[in-house]
């Protein structure tokens, strides 16, 4: 990519993170960007961008701007922070999960997670919990494609799992 081009993507980029209130933060002597909602930094790649482009959000006029890379992944910095594609390949399809997402998207989803396990010990989990665990999962895993450090979270969604597992009813036993 020509100088006068990757100029042009790093103006449309630094313009985007310069906005009030601030969703994204950018480093461009270090190349990361930051979700400032999740605190989250995730590598720019400026030698693999090929393009930068500013689009309007439906119904709105509001604009994000999406990132695309040469293996074909994409971000979006919008006024929610970093959107990126969920990932499930660990999940299977899922329902209602939609193609795209980002990390308020996950806390929230968490939220309603812890919910269901610790504000009701008494009650099984069921199909829906099983769905909420998944969906974060698909979340997560997303964010990871994307080169997000999610470690942490990974091992939260594991003591839930393993909470989910202990609660779970157990399944029949053929005579």
């Amino acid at each position: 990519m020509d100088e006068a081009s990757r100029a042009r993507q790093l103006a449309i980029i630094r313009s985007f993170c310069a906005r009030q209130p601030v969703p994204v933060l950018f480093d461009e002597g270090g190349e990361l960007l930051m979700d400032v909602f999740s605190s989250k930094t995730v590598p720019l790649a400026l030698s693999m961008l090929v393009s930068v482009e500013e689009r309007k959000k439906k119904g709105s006029d509001d604009n994000y701007i999406v990132l695309t890379y040469e293996d074909g992944r994409q971000i979006a910095l919008a006024d929610v922070g970093i959107a990126f594609a969920p990932d499930t390949k660990n999940t299977g399809k899922l329902e209602d999960l939609p193609d795209v997402v980002c990390f308020r998207d996950y806390q929230s989803l968490l939220g309603r997670l812890k919910h269901e396990l610790f504000d009701h010990p008494d009650r099984e989990p069921t199909r829906a919990t099983v769905l909420l665990l998944m969906t974060c999962v698909a979340i997560l895993d997303g964010a990871r494609r994307q080169g997000f450090d999610v470690g942490r979270e990974e091992k939260e969604l594991e003591a839930h799992l393993a909470e989910l597992e202990k609660r779970a009813p157990s399944p029949p036993r053929i005579p």
